[in-house]
């Protein structure tokens, strides 16, 4: 099969299922490799997330002390979109190991990178002992991290997803994302304890609690992925490329072939990543410095967030799998418009249910859209480069979606503290996610998209 046909391929995939290709019948249990897969997302997304809550609660004193509350915030959020650089390369790095020598492999490796940098992150001394260099080093250290965080979700997805029996794929495939929801309870839910010590004692020393705890979680998730097999859909393509011609690079094969479809996924996962930012992240700022909010008041109303997304993504992929991912996702995606205004007039209620409930609220509208979304854009790939662009849309759109927080602090301070800026921009991001999921059609001549 040459690049031109795979590109084709990959253009016209059904949206209810990667394409089958020339997988063997036999699959190992799918619900054991959808557990290892939320485990492991788990791991991965309770590092990710300990990083994002305390670069809005302690980073700016710890590492910005002399920039004031206000730009220390921003730098602070600042080293979050920085680090994150760092993705699409793992996307790329780790999306080749996976296709090329497998999936699990390349899990494996990306979450000891993640469990390595996370406690090196928990190691690392703050402005008043080394100066500027520190978070120079803090900027350093989230660039590794988010070079597994690239390598890690794409994998996860397909993981669950190519072992699924074919009817209860969203199912199946939304447990890494049950997995993310896992692992921000964990993280909130660790902050939200320790900040009860008190904030001095939270930006002295406590903070270093959850990332160095990270290094049990990590060392439980690698037991675990080192017990699955490996992709059935994989070897299928493994073995079919040892008959053919050698195909080029992975990556060389989305972009040259496949980029239209690259971008428009890059553009549908945009909100689900860029909304979570603005919910979690600035919210959270936005509730302590604000409204005055505690640190552990905010951190708890993000751990109610994060049940939303465990009790729902399983549920929503259910209904996925019944009505139509294609459908689920835009009515999430389109969800999000409608909560863009409320949740801010839900915070300015200054009780601490409407802080919940404006965490919640637009929560539940991501976790409709994010939990069959990983499934439906899978299959706009062909197995041969399906890690590698499923991962690199993913990650160009964390890339983008991790400048919200900083985007989002500039637009508030700049307009004399008004939400209301933040608030539009939450809300186009949303549109331009549905105008890209409605843009993507199959090509002609392949099979019809079943799941509408």
């Amino acid at each position: 099969m040459t690049a031109a046909a795979s590109a084709e391929n990959a253009e016209g995939a059904e949206d209810s299922a990667p394409p089958p290709g020339d997988a063997p019948p036999r699959r190992a249990n799918p619900w054991k490799v959808a557990s290892a897969s939320l485990i492991g997302t788990s791991v991965e997304w309770y590092d990710f997330g300990i990083y994002a809550t305390a670069s809005a609660l302690v980073f700016p004193d710890l590492f910005f002390p002399d920039a004031g509350p206000a730009l220390g915030t921003l730098l602070s959020f600042t080293t979050l979109f920085v680090g994150s650089l760092g993705r699409p390369l793992g996307a790329i790095i780790f999306g080749h190991i996976g296709d090329r020598y497998g999936r699990k492999k390349a899990l494996i490796w990306s979450m000891l990178l993640m469990g390595v940098a996370t406690v090196a992150v928990g190691l690392l001394p703050g402005y008043a002992t080394l100066g500027v260099a520190a978070p120079i080093l803090l900027v350093l250290i989230r660039m590794t991290q988010s070079l597994a965080v690239g390598g890690e979700w794409g994998g996860a997805v397909l993981f669950a997803v190519e072992h699924a029996p074919p009817r209860r794929r969203a199912f199946f495939g939304s447990f890494p994302q049950v997995g993310d929801g896992v692992g921000y309870f964990l993280s909130t839910g660790v902050f939200a304890l320790i900040a009860l010590l008190g904030h001095d004692a939270l930006v002295d020393w406590a903070w270093r609690i959850p990332f160095l705890l990270s290094a049990v979680l990590v060392l439980l998730g690698l037991v675990i992925r080192s017990s699955i097999e490996e992709s059935p859909e994989f070897e299928a393509a493994r073995a079919a490329e040892e008959t053919e011609a050698k195909q080029s690079a992975p990556v060389i094969g989305v972009v040259r072939d496949a980029w239209r479809t690259w971008l428009l996924a890059t553009g549908a996962f945009l909100i689900t990543v860029g909304g979570y930012y603005v919910i979690v992240t600035f919210m959270s700022t936005y509730a302590v410095g604000q409204l005055g909010f505690s640190e552990s008041e905010a951190a708890g109303a993000g751990t109610a967030a994060s049940v939303v997304v465990i009790v729902c993504t399983p549920l929503a992929a259910l209904a996925a799998d019944r009505f139509g991912m294609r459908r689920l996702t835009m009515a999430g995606i389109l969800l999000h418009l409608v909560v863009a205004f409320p949740m801010f007039w839900l915070a300015d209620t200054r009780t601490l249910g409407g802080l919940w409930a404006a965490m919640c609220l637009p929560m539940l509208a991501s976790t409709i859209a994010y939990a069959s979304i990983g499934t439906l854009l899978s299959g706009w790939f062909t197995p041969r480069v399906r890690y590698t662009g499923l991962s690199m849309s993913f990650q160009l759109a964390g890339l983008i979606g991790s400048a919200a927080p900083s985007a989002a602090t500039w637009l508030f301070t700049t307009t004399g503290n008004s939400w209301t800026p933040v608030a539009l921009a939450f809300a186009a991001m949303a549109a331009l996610s549905a105008t890209c999921l409605a843009l993507h059609r199959p090509a002609r001549g392949t099979a019809p998209e079943t799941a509408l």
